[in-house]
């Protein structure tokens, strides 16, 4: 019977010992675990900041019909920007047809204003001269209005060019994604028989700021 007891008792202080060892070994296991599988955490960051930006280019920046004259015999000629047809009654030659383009480059929607400094009278001269200016989209919805819209706004007609500097409204929200971020500006001229001579001109100033 005592022999019986010791062994019982061994065994039971063997099964308390391997316990014991499983505990220890369970503890060390977690703790090498959480040193190579990243349990640690830590945290950096990185900031910046981004500036925003009003600004616009005139891509094409120059028209230039050269040198010419009104055809003999005739009251006018009429030149204009467009691709096609841009001279009539007259020995002008276009060299950039298109007209004036200008891009907003910048990261925000403008506001975009447009000015001459001289009437038709001023720059051309004679009997009914003509020196109007007409505003369209080079990639569709570049020019829209306050709202987003296209309501309210007068693209594609000619009317005469304004000479007050601010008051020319042409895009309430010229937009500034790449695909609908330019406009071109069309000229008709009507040059009399009558007119000036010499070496004629305007110089067209686009003003821009941050939409509403």
């Amino acid at each position: 019977m005592v022999s019986s007891k010791l062994i019982t008792i061994l065994a039971v202080i063997v099964v308390v010992i391997s316990v014991f060892s499983i505990g220890v070994f369970y503890l060390s296991a977690k703790s090498l675990f959480s040193t190579l599988s990243g349990y640690a955490t830590s945290t950096g960051t990185a900031n910046l900041s981004v500036e925003s930006s009003v600004t616009i280019n005139f891509t094409t920046n120059q028209i230039n019909w050269g040198s010419g004259r009104v055809n003999a015999g005739s009251p006018s000629a009429g030149l204009n920007t467009f691709e096609l047809a841009n001279v009539t009654n007259g020995n002008w030659t276009l060299q950039n047809a298109g007209g004036l383009r200008i891009q907003n480059i910048g990261n925000l929607n403008a506001t975009l204003n447009l000015s001459g400094t001289k009437t038709a009278a001023q720059m051309i001269g004679g009997t009914s001269p003509t020196y109007s200016w007409n505003i369209s989209n080079v990639e569709p919805s570049s020019c829209l209005n306050y709202t987003g819209g296209a309501l309210g706004l007068d693209l594609n007609t000619f009317h005469d060019v304004n000479i007050t500097v601010g008051t020319s409204f042409v895009c309430g929200r010229f937009q500034f994604i790449d695909s609908a971020d330019t406009i071109r500006i069309d000229f008709n001229l009507t040059i009399p028989s009558d007119s000036m001579t010499g070496a004629l001109g305007d110089v067209i100033t686009a003003t821009a700021f941050a939409a509403p």
